[in-house]
């Protein structure tokens, strides 16, 4: 098929594929308004070790992935539930929380999530904060050299709307409509072996047009 070909079949059909993308963008519209808003807010703890050495890098590694277990362990998680009065089991808490830590810069970042912008955001800090204070106490029992400092040097940033995302998912919705509605196109003119004009005598039979017969409206 050339590409004008392709053109003459989307046109043929082309009530298909609005209908489609429109069923399909409205569905995703309405599932997007259907979630519960999800506000994020972030903290980052930057982790800085006393002296640098490959050794010792070493060491950062292993202690980055421990720090990130740390920040979501129940023991954690049930201090910032008390200090906050939300009145929520760990588990709950551990399932709006991902924490991530790189070891290129030495930071760990903690994202919140919460229906409430406030309360991600005090989750964010809380969370934070009792983290510091319980490292202060374990590098009390470290050397000097081989201590490894953690600080968060900014508030947790303001939570803003993190899910739905109803613009992206709904031109996603429309794209994926369109995408279905050109194989449901394509699949009808294949299952179409229908003779409508001289082009498709020529297509289908493949001999050459001698003449056709023009259709005569009676004027009564």
């Amino acid at each position: 098929m050339q590409i004008r070909d392709y053109w003459r079949v989307l046109s043929k059909r082309w009530w298909i594929i609005v209908l489609v993308a429109l069923v399909t963008s409205a569905t995703a519209y309405g599932y997007s308004k259907s979630q519960q808003p999800l506000f994020r807010s972030s903290a980052t703890l930057y982790v800085t070790p006393r002296r640098y050495d490959y050794g010792l890098t070493m060491v950062i590694q292993n202690l980055m992935r421990q720090y990130s277990q740390q920040l979501e362990s129940d023991l954690f998680l049930n201090k910032v539930s008390e200090e906050l009065k939300l009145d929520l089991p760990a588990a709950t808490i551990k399932g709006r929380i991902h924490t991530s830590g790189t070891v290129d810069n030495l930071a760990i970042r903690i994202d919140v999530d919460d229906p409430d912008p406030a309360k991600a955001q005090a989750i964010a800090g809380a969370l934070g904060r009792e983290f510091l204070a319980n490292h202060e106490i374990r590098m009390e029992q470290v050397e000097k050299a081989d201590k490894v400092d953690v600080y968060m040097y900014d508030n947790p940033t303001p939570a803003t709307l993190y899910r739905p995302r109803t613009k992206v998912n709904t031109i996603a919705g429309g794209l994926l409509g369109l995408l279905m509605a050109g194989v449901i196109v394509f699949f009808l003119e294949y299952l179409d072996d229908t003779i409508k004009s001289p082009e498709d005598v020529e297509r289908y039979v493949a001999v050459p047009v001698v003449g056709n017969i023009p259709s005569i409206v009676s004027k009564g």
